[in-house]
């Protein structure tokens, strides 16, 4: 018999896209989009929220990590059940990158800024 956490891996994926999306609206998005001649200004009232935003991506991120090193661990003893997909990892380690350009973007800001300047 196969074990599939096909509810929880669904959930994971959302919260992961969720934790992604509020990460980069926060401060990479508006960079971009000025970069592109687009008005960030609807990104201005998320300025205030960067830093929950940012912790609750973090947490959604290694929940993400923890519920995939369990799955990995769960298969080695029971070879019965569904590995993870090659593609879990590679989104994680994304979200991981922008979670923590996310909660580091303070430090170089103002350099960007004045570069684009």
């Amino acid at each position: 018999m196969i074990k599939t956490d096909s509810g929880l891996a669904t959930a994971a994926a959302v919260g992961s896209l969720g934790a992604l999306t509020a990460a980069a609206s926060c401060c990479v998005l508006p960079l971009a989009l000025a970069g592109a001649g687009v008005s960030a200004s609807a990104f201005a009232s998320l300025v205030p929220l960067r830093l929950p935003l940012s912790l609750i991506a973090l947490l959604a991120v290694l929940a993400g990590w923890f519920f995939l090193y369990r799955r990995t661990r769960s298969c080695v003893v029971d070879s019965a059940c569904a590995r993870p997909s090659r593609s879990t990892p590679v989104l994680l380690v994304a979200a991981t990158l922008f979670v923590l350009l996310s909660l580091s973007w303070p430090l170089f800001e103002a350099s960007l800024v004045s570069v684009l300047q």
